[in-house]
């Protein structure tokens, strides 16, 4: 039952051979780590801070259209309060990995999506169709509010 591991006892082991084997795996201890590359997004700062525009539009929209309704107003509040949360949470998640590799879109290219690659416009058109509905339709609820008069 024993008699295997008496055979691990017999290996001679040479300091300067094990050395010799970990030289090319270890690292010197001054060498800072590299971060690796973080492809992120790839969504130029542009397309960020459009969308955010069409929600605050949408907010501000919304903001007049209420009158002076205070209930109205700290219900808008508390949702533009969710929706710093929602951006700025992904934000903080997001730079978790380091610093974004450049837009291919700023340097010309275009963006490999799974779907195959898309130029500017088409990235712009698919990332901001629904925050731009979305402020559209707050401008439309202010158009309306401001065309029946108050007290309607």
């Amino acid at each position: 039952m024993f008699e295997q591991h008496t055979l691990l006892a017999e290996r001679e082991v040479h300091p300067a051979n094990e050395v010799e084997a970990l030289d090319g795996i270890l690292q010197p201890l001054s060498v800072a780590p590299v971060a690796p590359e973080n492809a992120g997004f790839q969504l130029p700062a542009r397309v960020w801070q459009i969308m955010l525009s069409c929600y605050g539009i949408f907010f501000f929209a919304i903001f007049l259209a209420t009158g002076g309704s205070t209930a109205a107003r700290f219900a808008i509040v508390i949702s533009v309060l969710y929706t710093a949360m929602y951006f700025g949470v992904a934000r903080l998640g997001a730079r978790q990995a380091g610093r974004e590799e450049t837009s291919p879109l700023d340097c010309g290219g275009k963006l490999p999506t799974w779907t195959g690659p898309m130029d500017r416009k088409a990235v712009f058109v698919q990332v901001l169709v629904v925050p731009a509905t979305v402020s559209l339709f707050g401008i439309g609820i202010l158009i309306i509010v401001l065309a029946v008069g108050p007290g309607a």
